[in-house]
């Protein structure tokens, strides 16, 4: 086998695997956003742990307000004690349920965007790999009889 068709075919072995690293690179980058998206459902699962204990200190504000409401019989207070309490207890709810949605929101972002990761990793991938290499190796297979005749004539 003559030498030229030996330094071709290098050339052509060297270019198939500059895009496999390269298409490795975009695959790896892409599926790093993975990570991001499991980061964000776990955010949203801390955002369900913090609800459920703003709810318990709402509980535990309006158990508050209901014993300070007891001393607005007494004649030496002006106005019921546990009111502005209990409105702290519904303002607590409120914040609760709102960190209950942006926990939901979350996780559900999250898992699409793991989801899109992963799928995007493996197109991209595919892509960066495949389109210049495969129609480059296809025709070189075909024509290199013709390329080793040539470069035999030397």
């Amino acid at each position: 086998m003559p030498r030229g068709i030996r330094l071709v075919d290098l050339g052509l072995a060297v270019w198939v695997a500059v895009w496999l690293v390269a298409a490795s690179l975009v695959f790896d980058s892409i599926k790093g956003l993975e990570d991001g998206g499991r980061a964000v459902v776990s955010a949203g699962e801390g955002l369900d742990e913090t609800s459920v204990a703003l709810d318990r200190a709402a509980g535990g504000l309006q158990e508050t307000g209901d014993a300070l409401g007891r001393l607005d019989d007494l004649p030496f207070l002006s106005r019921d004690p546990g009111a502005a309490v209990k409105q702290t207890a519904a303002d607590v709810e409120q914040l609760a349920e709102r960190v209950r949605e942006t926990g939901r929101d979350a996780r559900v972002t999250g898992a699409d965007a793991e989801d899109a990761a992963g799928t995007l990793a493996v197109v991209l991938g595919l892509a960066v790999a495949l389109a210049p290499t495969l129609p480059v190796l296809l025709l070189y297979l075909l024509l290199r009889p013709l390329v080793a005749e040539r470069l035999g004539r030397r």
